[in-house]
């Protein structure tokens, strides 16, 4: 049985938003692009209960309207099971997702998904962790440490690994000074 790690970034994608027929399908709205591009026959989704995340395999995933699907998740097989997800959170471990699936304009989302990572200078230097992210117009930008704005642009990515949650990237000069 797989079990949720410690070093599990969980990120909210969805919540199930109501129950759909009696073989257990739900609708859900989605809160960014994410599920659209996930691998479900591989990797799992997770729903906190009591405080712990529990894994779930989703079976079928249709999509409905502009930001919602529905769909059936592997061990829910009747409408009462399916009513105990209501108003739940649908999360996904961000290691597993491919960071060319998070529309930049989708704020939330990207900032969920990059809080977190340790970003180096382009000498390999750690200069801190990410704390925030602000998409200001034409100019996306990430927090370090809680104090020191950067811009985040593609231009300015080096590396970006996702299984360590590092980023490598120019840091233009005078920027990380007090």
């Amino acid at each position: 049985m797989l079990r949720p790690t410690a070093d599990m970034d969980l990120l909210p994608v969805a919540q199930i938003v109501k129950s759909y027929d009696v073989n257990g399908e739900v609708v859900i709205r989605l809160s960014s692009g994410i599920l659209e591009d996930y691998n479900f026959k591989k990797e799992p989704v997770f729903i906190i209960f009591d405080g712990l995340p529990v894994p779930f395999f989703i079976t079928s995933f249709k999509t409905k309207g502009s930001n919602g699907a529905l769909v059936k998740f592997e061990t829910i097989n009747d409408l009462s099971h399916s009513e105990e997800l209501l108003k739940k959170e649908i999360l996904v471990d961000s290691s597993t997702i491919d960071p060319d699936s998070i529309d930049m304009d989708e704020d939330q989302a990207m900032a969920a998904f990059l809080m977190g990572f340790k970003v180096k200078d382009q000498n390999g230097k750690l200069v801190g962790e990410i704390s925030d992210y602000y998409n200001y117009p034409n100019n996306p930008c990430i927090e370090l440490n809680g104090k020191h704005l950067v811009p985040f642009n593609e231009e300015l990515i080096l590396k970006l690994d996702n299984k360590k949650r590092v980023i490598a990237m120019t840091i233009p000069g005078g920027l990380l000074e007090d």
